[in-house]
């Protein structure tokens, strides 16, 4: 197998993965109210068929990676993609919300085994030129999902054979794992013999889902209080998990190694605010377009995708644009142009065309493209080769968390300024570029600290 063959196959494979795993996060969630009516049961139990899929695939991130870099990241690729595949034509064949929740939470598993691997198979297996370029690509895995996601499962659910927003993912599994076992076959990972650190993923278990459950209370009037309990656990108990992986002889995290590369703190704090931005970004346009500029649906649908196409675009542009020096550049770069995003959406009026507001969406696609393969270098190079998996995986279960918050707090900010929904989007634009200049400040504050008088 010559190594241009070599990268290509592990492009798809990580590619594919991300993909996926990505995609299946959004777009079950057009189809609730049609399976809430197929199945004949209440809002919140269908509901339940996101909810597990995306708390399995953040629970299990961390410990996946973790195991993939002592078994081998395809191998745990491998498994994930049939463990994808397989949960795919389960959900597919469902027939009652018990088993389509039980079957989501299998997709999840698997989602979880392709997150973690993903940019771990690009550092460490690809030939060192092609890496940015790669990562670049990978951004745009993870920006197609959103665009996708809802697009398909409209278009199945148009069609009346809501079944295939399931059984799509079938044949692409398929192609995946082929490719996977190629490279299984051809190609020999380096792994570490290191006992499993169970009472670590225990620990991480449990502030995964304090936090998920804690924010996704938080929105309800009447449950805020709940909310905040769960999340303040979820806080402790990540305090518990820094303490005892410190102190682990085989840790899930190496926060011992973070010493030796302390500029990881402020990558994930970037990688942190990028994710609540994003859920930011992809919650409030449809209420600014619908309810106060009283756009159709259909022409918000085409509208919102300003972000993602942004994103898409200069994801692969970044990414030719870098040799892999350039990653602090390009994320302090594509965090200026998020924050010349918001501050332009909280110029915006309501009486301007709407294609403005879609301009700055580009404008923070712009910023994401330029920001998410370059933040991805940048920590996964913070990390020893015998980490990567873990590292990776660390960054998305990392960005996942902070989705899930910025959803959260987003609609909550809503909620609570409600019947002003203009006030509403107002501090919810305001509230993104205060994170983001919080951010910027740290970044320049710490690089200046590192220049050498």
């Amino acid at each position: 197998m010559t190594n241009q063959v070599k990268n290509r196959l592990i492009l798809i494979v990580a590619g594919m993965g991300m993909l996926l795993s990505t995609l299946d996060t959004g777009i079950i969630n057009v189809a609730l109210p049609f399976l809430q009516h197929e199945f004949h049961t209440s809002t919140s139990t269908t509901a339940l068929s996101v909810v597990g899929y995306t708390t399995s695939l953040a629970v299990l991130i961390l410990p996946l990676g973790y195991l993939s870099d002592r078994i081998g990241k395809l191998k745990v690729s491998f498994i994930g993609l049939l463990i994808f595949g397989l949960g795919s034509i389960l959900c597919g064949i469902a027939t009652n919300i018990l088993s389509l929740i039980v079957f989501r939470i299998i997709q999840g598993i698997g989602a979880a085994a392709l997150q973690s691997t993903s940019a771990a198979l690009i550092t460490t297996l690809m030939d060192s030129d092609q890496i940015s370029s790669a990562l670049g690509i990978l951004g745009i895995m993870i920006g197609l999902g959103p665009i996708l996601g809802p697009s398909i499962g409209g278009f199945f659910l148009a069609m009346n054979v809501w079944r295939l927003i399931f059984w799509i993912n079938v044949p692409f599994a398929i192609l995946g794992a082929i490719c996977n076992q190629l490279l299984i076959n051809q190609v020999n990972e380096n792994s570490e013999n290191r006992r499993f650190d169970f009472l670590g993923s225990i620990i991480n278990a449990f502030m995964i889902i304090f936090l998920l459950t804690g924010f996704s209370l938080l929105s309800q009037k009447t449950n805020f209080r709940s909310a905040l309990i769960f999340i303040i656990g979820g806080v402790l108990c990540g305090f518990l998990f820094y303490i005892f992986e410190s102190k682990s002889t085989h840790p899930l995290i190496n926060f011992r190694e973070f010493s030796k590369s302390p500029k990881i703190w402020l990558f994930l704090a970037q990688t942190i605010i990028f994710g609540f931005t994003s859920a930011v970004i992809f919650l409030i346009p449809p209420f600014l377009f619908e309810k106060i500029l009283h756009i159709g649906v259909g022409t918000t649908g085409l509208l919102v995708l300003g972000a993602p196409a942004g994103l898409v675009i200069f994801s692969r542009i970044s990414g030719n644009r870098n040799d892999g020096t350039k990653n602090q550049k390009f994320s302090l770069l594509g965090l200026l142009i998020i924050s010349i995003a918001f501050t332009s959406l909280l110029l915006v009026r309501t009486n301007w065309p709407a294609i403005i507001i879609t301009g700055c969406l580009f404008l923070f696609g712009i910023g994401g493209g330029y920001f998410q393969p370059a933040n991805i270098a940048a920590i996964m190079q913070s990390g020893s080769l015998n980490n990567q998996g873990a590292i990776g995986s660390l960054q998305r279960m990392t960005q996942n968390i902070a989705i899930a918050s910025g959803t959260a707090i987003g609609s909550t900010l809503i909620n609570l300024t409600t019947p002003n929904l203009a006030l509403g989007i107002q501090v919810n634009w305001l509230l993104a570029l205060l994170v983001v200049a919080i951010v910027l400040i740290a970044d320049v504050v710490i690089n200046s600290r590192d220049k050498p008088l």
